[in-house]
């Protein structure tokens, strides 16, 4: 062999090499993301239990006064896997409340409102399968610009009990204590992107609807949040902190004469970790 034929082939050789590894690198991988995070959301709405309905409004300030009374209890979880375009996560969130409430109880000649408490004990599970429809580069930013869709699942189980203090009134005894456990599951849909505001900061939102023709009206829920990546590695993961807003709302009426129309919405903070 001349030693031209050699380089020729010597040439060839690392031009297959360099084919291999650029192909590899291109070829898409599995990454996953894990994130525990604390949901405050204040109440809001009317519950209708066994014929008896009770407004609720509960702030986020109102919660943290009962978290630190020991009268409420939050903590979530999320977590995400993603392989090319094709993603799915899994939200799960629980916690109880102990809220005031004003319940309207139907006398025969007029209806009167009663003080009452409401212990809520909401369990909310969301798993989805997700498409990224596309992603673009910004210059001078590490992370790109992406939008994608969803098709899942949300399930909420939310224990409720009334306990109703209040005097006669025409024979009616305004006070009593009533129970049920609300169970739905409805089918979703929605939305998802994420922008760069800067090479660490990501702006990130998600949002649905969903609902059944049977008995459910509307559900929705929307996540807004910044997230803060730092600026190094924990054991060969990429931390980042986030803050946002987070809204869940249902309009459902169930058979026994309950109803829900309320929605929980309030401050979500996280701690994640992308690998």
């Amino acid at each position: 062999m001349t030693l031209r034929r050699a380089a020729r082939v010597a040439a060839l050789l690392l031009m297959l090499a360099a084919r291999s590894v650029a192909a590899e690198e291109a070829s898409p991988a599995w990454q996953f993301e894990v994130m525990p995070y604390a949901w405050i959301p204040g109440t809001f709405g009317s519950i209708k239990v066994k014929g008896r309905t009770a407004a609720v409004d509960t702030t986020m300030g109102d919660v943290l006064t009962l978290l630190w009374h020991g009268d409420a209890f939050t903590a979530g979880g999320y977590f995400a896997a993603r392989y090319d375009r094709w993603s799915g996560f899994l939200d799960a969130y629980g916690g109880f409340l102990n809220v005031h409430a004003n319940e309207t109880v139907p006398t025969r000649f007029c209806t009167v409102q009663a003080a009452a408490t409401a212990r809520l004990r909401p369990v909310i599970m969301e798993f989805a399968l997700g498409y990224e429809l596309g992603h673009w580069s910004l210059p001078q930013r590490q992370r790109p610009v992406s939008l994608g869709v969803y098709l899942g699942m949300r399930y909420t189980h939310l224990g409720t009990e009334l306990d109703v203090s209040g005097g006669v009134v025409n024979g009616q005894q305004a006070s009593g204590n009533v129970s049920d456990n609300f169970n739905v599951a409805d089918p979703m849909i929605g939305v998802r992107w994420e922008v760069p505001l800067l090479d660490r900061l990501s702006l990130d939102f998600r949002s649905d609807v969903g609902g059944l023709p049977s008995g459910s009206k509307l559900t929705w829920g929307l996540v807004s949040d910044v997230r803060y990546w730092v600026p190094y590695s924990l054991f060969s993961s990429q931390p980042w902190l986030e803050a946002g807003y987070r809204v869940v709302a249902y309009e459902h009426e169930f058979g026994g004469n309950s109803a829900l129309n309320l929605q929980l919405r309030g401050v979500l903070l996280g701690v994640g970790f992308a690998f």
